[in-house]
């Protein structure tokens, strides 16, 4: 299986048009147990109940008799268990619990599309990404901040992203790179199989469903389209100055030299986000004057500190060293602070 993987990773790094017409087949019954053996032992069931404990008693068996069924084209994707968790402005976020089983071919495909995906996703996303995360983000947030010409931050907030995003166009990205149609099958199965939400089954026609293995790996693919490729191919080289884009997921700062550019490019994002189903929210998408020369600039302005942003949980606050050289500060943000401390309390 990982040879099989170098190669495809190989001529998707050397061909990056090629489409892969036959990767089905690495869907084996080694891959299927190892993807089972790398689920979280912990977490919740789906709508069938079966636990990962549960699955485990007799799991090789149970494993080829699903990689069976995938071959047959017996394999039915379960509908999904809708639950709630809380959000730091007191609403709730929906998340889509998936069976034990399609989890785990969900698992086993994101390894075969990651060999592919991820000779075209760029440095500058890192969210669920293999060898990336969190830590690295901020670490290039600051780097960015901190040694080129960044004068100004526009944060972006998209609403709803993952509940947004338009199938048939998130297909069509997919399609330009892979065209077994059994792969593709199983993908649209997963993105249409709907929900139980309180006994109610719901279906929709928009969306991947949060919470399901493959979900952040589509939400990757799509925003590698929408933002990523068009940012750095199509906006970068139109613009006067220096620009950066980090994201990670659907969180994502992009950073600029000059105001005018930072403009223009706020000016347009909402057209080409609409494009794709998505929406900026109005409040949250704002433009800040942020870096070495922002804390000067307020003082001229009258105001005691230039201001911050968000990203990752955390607020980045324009700072100075013990040398006095300029430097990025964060802090929890307020309100998951306010939750963690609520959690201690209890």
């Amino acid at each position: 299986m990982s040879t099989k993987l170098d190669r495809i990773t190989e001529l998707a790094k050397e061909e990056p048009k090629r489409q892969f017409f036959s990767i089905a087949h690495l869907i084996t019954p080694e891959a299927l147990y190892a993807a089972f053996r790398s689920l979280r032992k912990e977490a919740s069931a789906g709508v069938d109940g079966v636990t990962h404990e549960e699955y485990q008693q007799d799991a090789e068996r149970k494993v080829q008799t699903l990689h069976q069924r995938l071959r047959e084209g017996k394999y039915q994707a379960q509908p999904l268990r809708r639950v709630y968790i809380p959000k730091e402005n007191g609403k709730q976020r929906p998340i889509s619990i998936p069976a034990l089983e399609d989890k785990i071919v969900q698992k086993a495909m994101v390894e075969v599309l990651n060999a592919i995906y991820e000779q075209d996703f760029l440095d500058c996303s890192y969210g669920f990404r293999p060898g990336r995360g969190q830590h690295q983000a901020l670490d290039e947030v600051k780097r960015v901040i901190c040694t080129r010409s960044t004068g100004w931050i526009l944060e972006l907030d998209i609403t709803a992203y993952f509940d947004s995003i338009v199938r048939e166009q998130l297909m069509e990205m997919i399609e330009k790179r892979v065209s077994d149609s059994s792969v593709l099958r199983l993908i649209r199965k997963w993105i249409q199989v709907g929900v139980i939400d309180q006994g109610q089954f719901l279906v929709s026609d928009k969306g991947t469903g949060q919470g399901q293995t493959i979900s952040p790996l589509l939400a990757n693919i799509y925003l590698h389209h929408v933002l990523d490729a068009w940012f750095e191919e199509v906006v970068k080289p139109r613009l006067r100055g220096e620009a950066h884009e980090i994201r990670f997921a659907d969180d994502a700062i992009l950073c600029f030299h000059y105001r005018e550019d930072a403009e223009k490019v706020k000016n347009v994002l909402s057209k080409r986000f609409a494009k794709y189903g998505l929406t900026l929210h109005p409040e949250k998408t704002r433009l800040l004057e942020f870096g070495r020369y922002a804390e000067e600039r307020a003082k001229r302005q009258g105001k005691k500190k230039p201001g911050t942003f968000d990203f990752l949980g955390l607020t980045h606050i324009c700072a100075r060293s013990r040398r006095g050289k300029f430097t990025v500060h964060v802090r929890t943000m307020p309100k998951r602070l306010r939750r963690s401390l609520t959690a201690v309390a209890k």
